[in-house]
């Protein structure tokens, strides 16, 4: 299960460093990454509160 975690990672981290040429471009995805994982957990707690009713 670590090996496939592993792997899963650094084709990620591969993926991500190939898709930008600068180190501020890298800054910018993982920003961007982020706040898409902030709207995503948000718009879930939503869903839960609605359910919660």
């Amino acid at each position: 299960m670590k090996r496939i975690a592993f792997i899963v990672t650094a084709f990620t981290l591969s993926l991500t460093l190939t898709a930008c040429n600068t180190w501020s471009g890298v800054k910018q995805d993982a920003k961007d990454v982020g706040q898409a994982a902030g709207k995503g957990i948000e718009k879930a707690g939503e869903k839960v509160q609605e359910i919660a009713k």
